[in-house]
């Protein structure tokens, strides 16, 4: 099973990749709100493990493995965000504090769910 912290990163760097190209550590870092030093020793773990390319001082991209892993986790994200229902303004930080803890099964069915109910509404 591969740590929640490594998906946060991951998930981060795919929603920074999508909107601007690439991601930045120090944009890494303020959207996790952890240190730069922090972001960049996670970049190196990153690199090593074949999720992302990396040069220090450089832009950070996905590679192949670590587009694909950051694509499920949007998408689980994005089923989340449709579901839980608290505040507006609330809800990206609520489904970021529930996502990694929930399998990728357990929001399928979720999503199976929401898919039926939007049919027979």
């Amino acid at each position: 099973m591969i740590p929640i912290r490594i998906k946060r990163y991951i998930l981060e760097i795919y929603i920074l990749q999508e909107a601007h190209g690439h991601a930045t550590i120090s944009g890494i870092a303020k959207g996790l709100k952890v240190t730069a030093s922090a972001a960049s020793k996670m970049a190196g773990k990153l690199k090593e493990d074949d999720y992302i390319y990396f040069q220090p001082y450089g832009t950070v991209t996905l590679t192949k493995r670590g587009a694909e892993m950051g694509k499920k986790l949007f998408q689980d994200h994005q089923v989340l965000m449709e579901l839980i229902g608290v505040e507006e303004k609330q809800i990206p930080q609520k489904v970021r504090e529930s996502e990694m803890h929930l399998g990728s099964e357990v929001i399928f069915k979720i999503q199976s769910f929401i898919e039926k109910h939007k049919k027979n509404a």
